[in-house]
């Protein structure tokens, strides 16, 4: 199960090991090498910039489920009135 850290600067970022093994890396002091979830690339981690970890759902979203459902149009801007007199209006007369 993939984690997420909260860092103290407030960005967060997750990682494909299990909270019991971020947590067992950080304790080991310096730098953690961390597992991204995609790719092959890892991550260091100073371990005194963290706030908490946290366990990270696995679902994936449903790509084809997103596409399938249409962006909604904008809503209608409601009509102008215009007040009498003002310009494009005739007079009554």
């Amino acid at each position: 199960m993939p984690t997420r850290i909260f860092f103290a600067s407030g960005e967060q970022v997750t990682v494909s090991d299990s909270p019991a093994s971020v947590a067992e890396k950080l304790a080991g002091g310096g730098l953690a090498e961390l597992e991204r979830p995609w790719g092959d690339a890892a991550i260091y981690v100073n371990p005194a910039t963290i706030n908490y970890i946290e366990a990270q759902d696995e679902r994936a979203p449903d790509i084809a489920a997103l596409e399938a459902v249409p962006d909604a149009p904008p809503p209608a801007a409601p009509p102008q009135q215009q007040a009498p007199g003002a310009p494009g209006q005739f007079p009554a007369g």
